[in-house]
């Protein structure tokens, strides 16, 4: 699958992004719109755990429309995707900065798995 060496730069970029957040964002604005093209394409095909992953790796670097879409996946995630996605607070706070939209409070879900872990507890 990742026989290529091309097929390894944007994997590569958005692992750089996340050590220099903002600044990837910024010098290399043709690279971030094609990793965002990407993004598109993964949820388009319905690959959303992929483009779940590479939308917050673009937000972190600092690019609006990954953050709006990052954002909005997130706050969505268990009746549209059925899945937790995964992020801090800290990540929710600064998507929603640059998305403009107001920030969401992260609340602990009731899964299967913790109800389990809630009965054993309460034996």
């Amino acid at each position: 699958m990742w026989n290529k060496p091309r097929q390894w730069i944007p994997l590569v970029a958005l692992v750089l992004s996340s050590h220099a957040p903002g600044a990837f964002a910024r010098e290399a604005p043709g690279l971030s719109e094609q990793l965002h093209a990407h993004a598109l394409t993964s949820f388009r095909q319905a690959r959303f755990s992929e483009a779940y992953g590479r939308f917050s790796g673009l937000a972190d670097a600092g690019h609006a429309p990954a953050a709006a879409m990052a954002l909005w996946m997130y706050v969505n995630d268990p009746v549209v995707f059925g899945k937790d996605w995964d992020c801090t607070q800290e990540q929710l706070t600064a998507w929603a900065q640059l998305a403009g939209q107001p920030v969401p409070t992260m609340v602990a879900r009731r899964t299967p798995q913790l109800e389990q872990i809630v009965a054993k507890r309460r034996r």
